[in-house]
């Protein structure tokens, strides 16, 4: 699998990365955004642990999948103005 964007002169698919994203509604959500570990220190295990993540910043995108509907886009900035005390 592999998305649309190019890179380089060739302009060669950059191939798509997956990952779990926890949604808790019954709703397909389309996620698009930069991947970036994050380091921390796992007190228990007294261990480093690194995790990738998906950062939607403001060049990131959210859609949300409605069945029967056309998808809806979002920006972050959309988003924001929906959140309690913005």
């Amino acid at each position: 699998m592999f998305d649309q964007r190019t890179v380089g002169a060739e302009n060669l698919p950059m191939p798509a990365q997956w990952h779990r994203i926890s949604v808790h509604n019954e709703q397909l959500v389309y996620v698009e955004g930069d991947i970036e570990t994050r380091v921390y220190n796992d007190r228990i295990n007294d261990q480093v642990k690194s995790i990738p993540e998906i950062c939607v910043r403001r060049d990131g995108k959210i859609q949300l999948m409605q069945s029967g509907d056309s998808d809806v886009s979002k920006s972050l900035e959309e988003l924001k103005k929906h959140l309690p005390g913005q």
